[in-house]
């Protein structure tokens, strides 16, 4: 009998948090009277980097800066490859006052190409951070702006990518790991926000920049 009254405690319990839960999970009325509906977003934001106009430019102009940063080593090391041949084909004696000029010139190349190639590396590793963290705080602000302005409570990360459009090992373990396991489409943000990015760095007329990201 006590079982049959502790069983029966607990599906009414159950049962008295059914409709609450239900409303909350499907975006139903808050539950008390006033009170703002809570709301849960996702967003892609590997797929907003990747499509986002501005990140793309950036990428492209420091891939552009580190090509013509190569030639010029390339350059500096064909240099360096030439006296080094005049070294020893022997033109000049070694220890002749010419010999070491040479030598004294190469040297100081060497260090000038060393020199440039550990700059251009610090500078270019330095200039991708800051074009990663300035896009990424750029992007947080306008999911921040798209969240406050549709009221949403909370802004979650994740990924479209399907497990079954891939056969690799190591991404299905990935993409079975991942939070998000099932997803009602019409909390995905991810494309009004990319579209509101890629408007606002490209303004084009009756979005001015600044608006807010229409749903």
């Amino acid at each position: 009998m006590k079982r049959f009254t502790l069983l029966s405690l607990f599906l009414g319990l159950t049962l008295s948090l059914i409709p609450h839960t239900a409303s909350a999970q499907n975006g139903g009325a808050p539950a008390a009277s006033g009170q703002p509906k809570r709301t849960i977003g996702l967003i892609d934001m590997a797929h907003l980097f990747k499509e986002y106009k501005k990140f793309g430019d950036l990428r492209e102009q420091l891939r552009n800066d580190i090509k013509a940063s190569d030639e010029q080593a390339k350059a500096m090391g064909e240099t360096i490859q030439n006296l080094q041949r005049q070294l020893k084909d022997g033109t000049y004696k070694e220890g002749s006052p010419e010999y070491q000029q040479l030598e004294g010139k190469l040297i100081s190349q060497g260090t000038q190409f060393e020199t440039f190639r550990k700059t251009q590396q610090r500078d270019f590793l330095r200039r991708e951070s800051k074009i990663y963290k300035d896009v990424y705080l750029e992007v947080v602000e306008a999911v921040g702006q798209y969240a406050s302005y549709y009221n949403y409570d909370v802004i979650v990360r994740f990924s479209r990518d399907n497990v079954g459009e891939t056969d690799n090992a190591q991404e299905l373990i990935q993409n079975m790991n991942r939070q998000v396991v099932w997803h009602n489409n019409g909390i995905d943000i991810t494309d009004a926000v990319l579209k509101y990015l890629n408007q606002r760095y490209t303004p084009v007329a009756g979005n001015p920049e600044g608006a807010a990201p229409k749903k």
